[in-house]
């Protein structure tokens, strides 16, 4: 429906003398942009933690920028933000929305928008300016902007939630047609879609992003997307397409969030004239639908498309849609529309494959190398009617055919029947994915061509913010694999694997690897609307009682102050501490004593499998045994989880609340060792390995016995279980940490670099290239793309490259590399929200050389370690040295690099 409206008169008249007051505010607040220093500038600038954002939902957003400089120490002393309606009044220097003054603060992260009350769906232009300690000013950053969300239901226009009036119907096409009388300078478009959609404009797809609008707890929050079409309409007739897919529909795991309604959407395009008057077009019952190409569709089992269904510009003008019939009006769900502000998710790669094989006539069989969470492209030329089938999965039997062991009940099958065209056909599924390393090809018409078949790659858009390096090939695989399985569990949200049929938020497992993924990458705009649809103490969408656990449910509790501690994040922070109360306080007494029972959790999910069908790690019929060390870990996770509650408490000034966490955070410290130490104070519970990894490495070991549990840990290690892990989810995450904290990284290397059951290594030897959910080969339970162990890879920064944030969002910094023996050398560089931090060290032939780089506007402590008795620490001028021991000598450090010669 075409309606017009027009611009705000009030608005008119007030933006000028509004604009002439701030200008004459800015002016009198010192240097102008001709006084600037040319070597202190204004980078990386970002609104609600994104660059250039549509869909901005908050009242006030975050603003941050980055600084650069020419050379060190550059820390800023002062900031003036200015926030306009158009950039040409930024241009002149004519704030008309907001102009900050000049603020005496070095704070550059997550600062609030003050001025007045935003309009929805309107675009704002800013810009920031900096000073620093010497009084030197930046120039003015370029102009960038945030563009608000719809604020409410009216802000739809009358929009409704229409679809196919068959509802029977698969994947219906639906469409319309309308005509813009004037030129267009401006055009929005809102939509959502369910269970998944695609917009169409004039003949293509709108925007790159696929499986949109992404699932969410639908009874109380329903997302949309936002996207600017100006360029994709024009004057004259227009016609406007939805394609709806099934989704996270009633096929889905019932422990994911499903949309068990009909296929349905609503939509509205924002149209602003170049005389400045608008025009809406939404969706309700005029709008026309068929069905079309897409005949099956599920998410687990896959895609069917025949293009001989395809109907030729359906998404143009004058198509004939007479055989169409009439949508109907759907009924709105019951959760609220938002913004979707997560990193979309996007084709983010295509990939070759690397060897094809045949083996068995007529069946194709393609490896790509890696395992990815996506589809599969294919392009054909042959009769009308010719049906090829493609089914992926992880592994190869021995006989060089698909193992489609891990895809469990996931059929993971997509066919697509050729139209017969006089061309070449091309096809890629829309509304499903697979996980896969190994694609079969059957009913191909021919010999395929070497560009007839790739690999798309799918999963969040986040941005890459870590690298490591080192002089172990198989660390680095480790890495490398361990980036792998993050990114293709990252959707709409995060998985426990895009294999088999389940793909469902995986509390647990992010617990585990959060402190990974956020120094791998740029995850806070993700992980901020996962905490939304599961606030602390929410174990699984369905309602069950694992909520209540530590082990599955606190991980929510630790991720938002991770958000506030990597990135700043203190909307996240604030949004999700009253949950963070309820879950801490709520388990404390409902804990006996504070000690978690062993029937209550799931513990260290997933320990090696020694029993002797499982000796070899290829695992037997009953191989797969995964409860462990329950009490003691749940116990464990508790004090960690009070203690991250009493420092969100802290940072948001609640004083009482603070003290009264720290003081639960002592009580359960007292309890768990009075509980679980032995009689000889060096050894926990059973005293396999996860029972002191745990306490060395989250502080529950009383400082008196710390050495004699680390000695206890390595005698576990090296005499029982031959220098090999024998952890599970938490163990393996906080292995490196524990034995760094008793001075053996050396040992967590060793285990590290073991080719045998079990490890890392054994699955590298069997061609792994993504992390595996447990330790076998096979057992009864696994897939070959789970990111649960994923979480050493923190330790690759925070304990061998010694990079950890010790202020909100990176403002300081400690750097304090452990040098294990049979390491050479590791390089490490994280992309904060302040900038580039770097930390190298390599052995030198008398000792050791450790530079670091350090961001514009932080500072950090940089602990260089001695590798031997009286080696001395040659230093770059103005590093302050603040503390020596025998074994490390500590320096203070402004921005910049930074290199320290050891021996």
């Amino acid at each position: 429906m075409l309606r017009p409206s027009t611009p705000s008169l009030t608005a008119a008249v007030a933006a000028p003398l509004c604009a002439i007051a701030l200008l004459a505010s800015a002016l009198f607040t010192g240097a102008s942009p001709a006084s600037a220093h040319t070597g202190l500038r204004v980078t990386g600038v970002s609104a609600d933690g994104r660059t250039r954002p549509l869909g901005v939902e908050a009242a006030h957003p975050r603003l941050g920028w980055q600084l650069g400089s020419d050379g060190r120490d550059t820390e800023q002393s002062a900031y003036q933000v200015r926030v306009a309606s158009s950039a040409e009044k930024l241009d002149h220097g004519a704030a008309n929305v907001w102009d900050s003054g000049r603020q005496p603060s070095a704070e550059s992260v997550g600062v609030p928008y003050g001025g007045r009350s935003l309009a929805p769906g309107k675009r704002y232009y800013w810009q920031v300016r900096v000073w620093d300690t010497r009084g030197n000013s930046s120039a003015w950053s370029a102009p960038s902007y945030w563009e608000t969300a719809l604020a409410s239901a009216a802000d739809w226009r009358g929009a409704q939630w229409i679809g196919a009036s068959d509802p029977d119907a698969g994947a219906p096409l639906l469409r319309k047609d309308f005509t813009l009388g004037k030129p267009v300078a401006q055009a929005r478009a809102y939509v959502s879609g369910l269970g998944i959609d695609e917009l169409h404009l004039n003949g293509a797809k709108v925007g790159d992003h696929v499986l949109a609008p992404g699932a969410t707890p639908y009874d109380r929050r329903v997302l949309y997307d936002t996207y600017d079409v100006t360029k994709a309409l024009h004057r004259g007739d227009n016609t406007v397409g939805l394609w709806l897919g099934h989704g996270y529909g009633e096929g889905y795991n019932p422990y994911g969030f499903r949309w068990l309604g009909p296929r349905q959407a609503i939509m509205m395009l924002d149209i602003t004239y170049t005389d400045g008057t608008h025009a809406t077009v939404t969706t309700d019952p005029s709008w026309r639908w068929s069905d079309g190409p897409i005949t099956a569709d599920d998410l687990y089992d896959g895609e069917s498309y025949d293009a001989r269904e395809e109907q030729p510009g359906w998404d143009k003008p004058d198509f004939d849609d007479h055989a169409w019939k009439g949508a109907a009006a759907a009924d709105a769900p019951k959760g609220d529309l938002h913004a979707n502000t997560m990193p979309p998710v996007r084709v983010t790669d295509t990939l070759a494959p690397v060897k094809v094989t045949q083996p068995q006539p007529g069946t194709y069989l393609y490896d790509f190398g890696q395992n990815i969470a996506g589809w599969a492209r294919v392009g054909a030329h042959g009769t009308a009617g010719t049906r090829i089938t493609m089914r992926t999965a992880e592994e190869l039997k021995d006989d060089g055919t698909l193992d489609t062991a891990t895809n469990r009940d996931a059929a993971a099958t997509d066919t697509f029947t050729l139209a017969g065209s006089a061309g070449r056909e091309t096809y890629e599924p829309r509304f499903t994915y697979h996980g896969f390393r190994y694609l079969e090809v059957t009913g191909y018409p021919g010999t395929p061509r070497a560009d007839d078949i790739r690999a798309r790659v799918v999963h969040a858009d986040v941005e890459s913010t870590g690298s490591f390096d080192s002089s172990s090939d198989l660390l680095n695989s480790i890495w490398r694999n361990n980036r792998w399985s993050i990114l293709n569990n990252s959707m709409s949200t995060p998985t426990d694997t895009p294999v088999r049929d389940e793909r469902t938020p995986p509390a647990m497992d992010v617990q585990a690897y959060r402190d990974a993924s956020t120094r791998e990458f740029g995850m806070d705009a993700f992980y901020a609307n996962y905490l939304k649809d599961m606030p602390p103490g929410t174990a699984l969408p369905s309602d069950d009682v694992k909520s209540q656990y530590p082990d599955m449910a606190g991980g929510q509790v630790s991720l938002a102050w991770t958000l506030y501690e990597d990135y700043g994040d203190r909307d996240a922070l604030e949004s999700a501490y009253p949950d963070m109360k309820r879950f801490v306080d709520r388990n404390a007494a409902e804990a006996p004593g504070l000690i978690w029972p062993e029937d209550k959790g799931f513990g260290d999910w997933c320990p090696p499998d020694h029993r002797p069908e499982a000796n070899d790690g290829m695992g037997g019929p009953d191989a797969g045994e995964c409860f462990s060390e329950v009490s003691l870990v749940n116990t464990a996770l508790s004090y960690d989880q009070a203690r991250a509650t009493a420092q969100a408490a802290d940072a948001l000034g609640f004083a009482t609340d603070a003290r009264h966490f720290t003081s639960l955070a002592a009580d359960i410290k007292d309890a768990f060792n009075t509980h679980f130490l032995n009689a000889a104070g060096d050894t926990y519970g059973s005293g396999r390995q996860v029972t002191s990894i745990l306490p060395l490495a989250l502080g529950l070991v009383p400082e008196d016995r710390v050495r004699a549990v680390g000695d206890q840990l390595v005698r576990t290690v090296v005499d029982h279980d031959d220098s090999h892990l024998d952890t599970g989810i938490f163990g393996t995450r906080y292995l490196v940490d524990a034995l760094a904290r008793i001075d053996r990284a050396d040992l967590a290397m060793t285990m590290l670099n073991q080719r045998t059951y079990p490890g890392f290594g054994f699955e590298l030897s069997h061609g792994a290239t993504t992390s595996w959910e447990q330790w076998l080969y096979s057992s009864s339970m696994e897939t070959h793309d789970h990111a649960m162990f994923a979480g050493i890879n923190s330790s690759l920064y925070t304990v061998l490259a010694g990079i950890r944030p010790t202020g909100p969002g990176y403002r300081d910094i400690t750097v304090a590399p452990v040098v294990p023996a049979g390491l050479d050398h590791v390089s490490v560089t994280q992309d904060t929200v302040r900038g580039r931090v770097a930390s190298t060290w390599r052995r030198t032939g008398t000792g050791l050389r450790l530079t670091v780089v350090v961001p514009a506007n932080s500072r950090a402590v940089v602990r260089v370690p001695l590798l031997a008795e009286g080696d001395q620490v040659r230093t770059p001028a103005g590093a302050r040295r603040v503390h020596s021991t025998e074994r490390s000598v500590s320096f203070q450090v402004d921005s910049g690099s930074w290199t320290f010669t050891a021996g």
